[in-house]
C-alpha cells in the first residue's frame, strides 16, 4: 500500500512538473524592480516599444516616482533609471515619444489642461521635467503615436478650431491648427454643429487598433478614432442618416470629410439607433429599431457597396453563429434570448454597436447594444474593470496610451445584448463554423499569483502580458500569439 501511494505521489509530481514547465513556456522575461526603495503601492505600468530597433522600456510608477527598465529584443534588462520625485497633481499618463536613447513620457493633471513630460536619458543616466499648459477654451481629446513620435489632438469649442501638437526632443510643444474644409457638420437632428463641439462633448474619444477584439460597450460610442499609417480617422455617428468621417493628414495637417449614407436612412423613428465601425479597408454600418435591423458592408475608400444583412422582428437571424446573448443583468449575469423581436427591442433602447476583427482567414462580427449600469450614489459606470475606476473617469490611464489594455478592460462588467457571426473573406456568412477564440480569451485562461500592475501591449506580431508579484517585487512578461 505504501509502495502504491509513493508511486501515485511520484506520478503526480511528474505531472505537476510537466504541467508547470509547459505553462511557463510562454514566459519570456522577468525582472525585479530594484530601483523602488519606498513602500508606496504601484499605480500604473507604461510599456513603450521602440518601433525602430525593437527595444522597449517598461515604466513602473508609484505615487512618487517612475522607474524605467530598458529591455533589448531578447527582453533582457540592459539599463534602468528612476525619475526624480514627480508632482502629485500629474496623475494621468498619456503616452511617450522616443528620440534616440531618450524616452520621454507625458502626464497630465486630472483636468487634462496642464502637462508635464519626464525625459529618461539612458545615455547620460539622467532625468528631467518639462511643464506646459493648453490655451484657454482648448480641450485635450486624444493621443496619437503611429511611430516613435507622440501627438496630442485638441479642440476649441468656442472657435471651432482643431489642433495637433507635436514635441521637440526637449519636450517643447509645437501647436499646429488643422486645416478644415468646414468647422461644421450635420448633427443629430440634421442641424449644423461644430466638429470641435462633438469632440469635446464626447468626453472621451475611443481609439481603436486593427487587430484587437472590442466590446459592444466600447464600439457603441458615437465618436471613434482610428489611425491608418499617417492619417487620423474620426468617425462621427451622431446623425442617423449618414456616417461622417474626418480624416487628418498628420504630416500636412490638412483634412477632408467623407459622408456615407447609413442603412434605413429613410426610416423616421425616434427609437432608431445607428452606428459604424471601420476595419482595414472596410466600413460596417448598422441601423435598427423595434421592427427591423440592417447592416451594410462597404469599401471605405471607394464607397463601393459589398453586402447587406437584414432581419425583421418576425424572422430568424440567419447571419449569427451564437444564440442571442444577454450579459450583465442584475439577477442573471448570462441569458440566451430566443426571439428576434427581443433582440431588436434591446438594441433599439440601448447604445448600438458593431465590432469586426479578422481571426485566421475569417471575419468575426459582434453586433448588439448595451445599457449604462447605474451605480449607487447617482453615478453611471460605463463598464467595469479598470481597478474599480469608471470608464469615463480620468483615472483610466490606458485609455490614452494603451488601446490594447483599454480594449481588454472594456469587456468587464458590461450589460450588453449581442450576437456573433463568422464570415468568409467575401463577407458571406459561414453558418457551420464555431466562433473562434480571440486574443483576450487566451489571456483570460492564463492565471498568475498576482494581477498587480497588469498590462497588455503589442510587440511586433504578438502580444505581451505583464504583471507583478508584489511579494518579490518581480515583474513578469508572458507572450501570447494572435
Amino acid at each position: 500500500m505504501k509502495r502504491k501511494n509513493m508511486l501515485n505521489r511520484l506520478c503526480l509530481l511528474v505531472f505537476l512538473i510537466t504541467f508547470y514547465a509547459g505553462y511557463s513556456q510562454d514566459q519570456i522575461a522577468n525582472f525585479r524592480n530594484v530601483l523602488k526603495e519606498n513602500s508606496t503601492e504601484i499605480k500604473d505600468v507604461i510599456p513603450i516599444v521602440n518601433k525602430e530597433n525593437g527595444n522597449s522600456v517598461i515604466f513602473i510608477a508609484d505615487a512618487k516616482n517612475v522607474y524605467g527598465y530598458k529591455l533589448n529584443q531578447q527582453f533582457q534588462v540592459i539599463d534602468k533609471l528612476a525619475s526624480e520625485t514627480k508632482k502629485r497633481k500629474y496623475k494621468v499618463f498619456l503616452g511617450a515619444d522616443i528620440h534616440g536613447e531618450n524616452y520621454r513620457i507625458f502626464m497630465s493633471n486630472t483636468d487634462k489642461n496642464k502637462f508635464t513630460s519626464i525625459n529618461f536619458s539612458y545615455s547620460s543616466k539622467s532625468t528631467s521635467h518639462t511643464e506646459f499648459k493648453l490655451p484657454k477654451y482648448e480641450h485635450f481629446i486624444q493621443t496619437i503615436a503611429p511611430t516613435n513620435k507622440l501627438y496630442f489632438l485638441t479642440a476649441n469649442k468656442v472657435s471651432g478650431g482643431i489642433f495637433l501638437y507635436s514635441f521637440a526632443e526637449d519636450g517643447t510643444p509645437e501647436r499646429n491648427q488643422i486645416e478644415l474644409e468646414s468647422t461644421l457638420i450635420a448633427g443629430k437632428a440634421g442641424k449644423a454643429v461644430k466638429i470641435a463641439t462633438l469632440l469635446v462633448n464626447a468626453d472621451k474619444v475611443n481609439k481603436f487598433e486593427k487587430d484587437l477584439p472590442n466590446s459592444i460597450e466600447s464600439v457603441s460610442a458615437l465618436t471613434k478614432m482610428y489611425v491608418r499609417e499617417n492619417e487620423i480617422l474620426i468617425s462621427l455617428d451622431q446623425n442617423k442618416k449618414k456616417t461622417q468621417v474626418l480624416t487628418i493628414d498628420i504630416d500636412s495637417k490638412k483634412s477632408s470629410m467623407k459622408h456615407i449614407e447609413k442603412p434605413l436612412a429613410d426610416i423616421k423613428s425616434f427609437r432608431k439607433k445607428t452606428n459604424s465601425f471601420i476595419y482595414d479597408k472596410y466600413i460596417f454600418q448598422v441601423a435598427g429599431n423595434k421592427e427591423v435591423f440592417s447592416m451594410h458592408i462597404l469599401d471605405y475608400d471607394s464607397g463601393e457597396f459589398i453586402k447587406e444583412y437584414a432581419v425583421n422582428k418576425d424572422e430568424k437571424i440567419t447571419f449569427k453563429n451564437t444564440p442571442i446573448i444577454q450579459e450583465g443583468a442584475f439577477y442573471n449575469n448570462y441569458r440566451e434570448l430566443e426571439k428576434t423581436k427581443k433582440f431588436l427591442r434591446k438594441i433599439s433602447s440601448e447604445y448600438i454597436g458593431i465590432s469586426v476583427i479578422k481571426v485566421a482567414e475569417d471575419y468575426l462580427f459582434t453586433i448588439g447594444g448595451y445599457v449604462q449600469q447605474h451605480r449607487g450614489g447617482g453615478g453611471f459606470m460605463m463598464g467595469g474593470g479598470f481597478g474599480g475606476i469608471p470608464m469615463g473617469s480620468v483615472g483610466n490611464v490606458s485609455f490614452f496610451f494603451n488601446p490594447t489594455m483599454f480594449a481588454y478592460n472594456s469587456f468587464s462588467n458590461t450589460k450588453s445584448t449581442r450576437i456573433e457571426g463568422v464570415f468568409n473573406q467575401n463577407f458571406e456568412h459561414s453558418p457551420d463554423k464555431e466562433v473562434p477564440e480571440h486574443l483576450f480569451d487566451k489571456i483570460d485562461k492564463h492565471h498568475t499569483k498576482s494581477e498587480v500592475a497588469k498590462t497588455i501591449f503589442p510587440y511586433k506580431d504578438f502580444f505581451i502580458k505583464g504583471d507583478m508579484d508584489p511579494k518579490t517585487n518581480t515583474y513578469y512578461l508572458t507572450k501570447f500569439t494572435k
